[in-house]
């Protein structure tokens, strides 16, 4: 990407996103080695307990005992269960964004494969990998902040793939803005509704089969 375009589309994020609050107890952590550990057991404590238990049912006490670290240490990190979500559940945006990066897209929509890229079933099995997170963080009660960050790190990782793909001569930068925001709105739509079970039952589908949907829809074909 040009470092005019890059410019372009980084003013247009900031602009649409606005500040989004850090309100962890972060202040020296990044320089503090023992803090930075420390921060990092906790987050993996909190997705394992996520793994084993529903998220309601997970106290800072529990956190506490799997990071085998004292309640005091919890709260000089974090200001509750939710703040150490939302800074664990970051991470686990990694995969899913950079399964979507590989998901290579054309402005061409017709001239993409009818198949269902292995990149896209890698992105659907990343969510599932921590689907009571995801449950949780997209749920009705969930995070507004979370949803936003992460349809935001999807729409960029589109949005510069398909601006590298597009031609200089007739790019129009805004259409395909709009088209990788529609994108990963629908995707977040798609994947929030998944994780809470609303596609089982006896005529439920695969995730296989969603995939294979999703795709069909991403290339206009559904």
């Amino acid at each position: 990407m040009s470092f005019n375009r890059q410019v372009l589309y980084t003013c247009r994020v900031l602009w649409n996103r606005g500040p989004m609050p850090n309100t962890s107890n972060t202040r020296g952590a990044s320089r503090d080695p023992r803090a930075r550990r420390t921060r990092a057991l906790l987050r993996s404590a909190v997705l394992d307990l996520s793994m084993e238990k529903d998220l309601d049912g997970i106290t800072m006490g529990d956190i506490a005992e799997r990071a085998e670290v004292n309640r005091a240490t919890v709260y000089l990190h974090y200001k509750d269960r939710e703040d150490l979500l939302l800074d664990a559940t970051e991470s686990t945006m990694d995969g899913v964004v950079e399964a979507a990066r590989a998901c290579r897209l054309i402005s061409d929509t017709h001239t993409l494969p009818d198949t269902a890229p292995v990149h896209l079933v890698g992105l659907f099995a990343q969510v599932d990998k921590h689907r009571a997170v995801y449950r949780r963080m997209l749920g009705e009660d969930g995070s507004p902040r979370f949803a936003a960050r992460l349809e935001q790190r999807l729409a960029q990782a589109w949005f510069e793939q398909l601006l590298a793909e597009a031609s200089p001569d007739a790019c129009d930068e805004t259409a395909l803005l709009v088209r990788a925001h529609f994108l990963s709105g629908a995707l977040l739509a798609v994947v929030g509704r998944w994780v809470r079970g609303e596609f089982e039952g006896e005529n439920g589908m695969s995730m296989a089969e969603l995939t294979e949907v999703t795709w069909a829809l991403i290339r206009g074909r559904g």
